[in-house]
């Protein structure tokens, strides 16, 4: 019944906010080799919908038109968290049912991040069941832990999340990376390459007294000796030009942008960084990381060299 309702005033909201969003831009795309691609994904992070601030909710909604304009479809989209502003139920609805509405047929994978969990504000397992509650009434997942893997294609898409309260670090239990490490066990068994997502980079993980704790890098870049391990993290609102990041041993962990970067900022404009997310492309031998803004429907560009914004990682 909750589900029901749920999803009952989402469509509504939905319908309103969406007339004079418009339909979105037109600009379609596809992956580089359709012909050999194995597997394909969105990722957006940091959407940040905020029940007052329309603009931020055009962005947002506009992006998401553009990404299901892939000719060759999406296999998942995944949302690397902080979706909300502020964890209010009126932004629950807006970005669950603009997710739903727009993209009804996509896989949907989505990230808690800290402001889905009140910014270090308000009771950490009341937010988190609110979490739960729209996770499952819009996107069919019946979540028990702010983790949970799912295999697409062959391809292991684990997602991590924070087990407290917090604004600056993740704590992760014991369990979660003893779950981690069962899963990659699992995927070792395979020969494809590992996708992790999460809405911290790893170096802000955290032990339960909240100091830094080097474990889940630890796991991952071991993991990555043998196999190949692929992390997407969002909360510093990095820019894309500077979008990958690795540790020492070549462990790859790619930062995303805000969706909404400055979108609203007082005056109701839309800017250009707003509406960057990345298309990554699994071929037999390598993953390709492309920038796109979503909002203008274009491939992302760095304004410092003209170049695209890609990186080919061979594994």
């Amino acid at each position: 019944m909750k589900s029901f309702f749920l999803r009952a005033v989402a469509a509504v909201i939905t319908f309103f906010m969406l007339i004079p969003a418009g339909q979105g831009n037109t600009g379609q795309y596809d992956v580089k080799s359709p012909e050999t691609c194995r597997l394909n994904f969105s990722v957006l992070s940091d959407s940040h919908i905020e029940g007052n601030n329309y603009a931020r909710y055009k962005v947002f909604a506009n992006s998401l038109q553009n990404v299901k304009r892939n000719k060759s479809g999406n296999d998942a989209v995944v949302f690397l968290g902080d979706n909300t502003m502020n964890c209010q139920n009126i932004e629950n609805l807006l970005f669950h049912g603009a997710v739903s509405a727009i993209l009804p047929d996509e896989k949907i994978l989505p990230v808690i991040g800290n402001h889905d969990l009140g910014n270090g504000e308000g009771d950490y397992k009341t937010l988190q069941s609110r979490w739960y509650d729209y996770t499952g009434a819009f996107f069919g997942r019946q979540l028990e832990h702010p983790y949970y893997y799912e295999v697409i294609d062959g391809y292991y898409f684990i997602v991590l999340g924070p087990e407290s309260q917090g604004v600056y670090g993740m704590y992760i239990s014991d369990e979660q990376y003893e779950w981690l490490e069962g899963v990659l066990a699992e995927a070792a068994k395979g020969d494809k390459p590992v996708f992790v997502f999460s809405h911290y980079p790893s170096d802000d993980a955290e032990d339960a007294d909240g100091n830094p704790s080097s474990r889940l890098t630890d796991i991952l870049t071991a993991f990555n000796r043998e196999h190949s391990v692929f992390g997407f993290v969002g909360h510093t609102h990095m820019p894309l030009y500077l979008f990958w990041s690795f540790h020492n041993d070549g462990y790859p962990e790619i930062y995303l942008p805000r969706l909404t970067q400055l979108a609203g900022n007082g005056d109701n404009e839309i800017y250009d960084e707003s509406g960057v997310g990345v298309e990554v492309e699994v071929y037999d031998n390598e993953v390709i990381v492309r920038g796109r803004n979503f909002y203008k429907g274009e491939w992302r560009y760095d304004t410092a060299d003209e170049k695209m914004c890609e990186v080919v990682y061979p594994y």
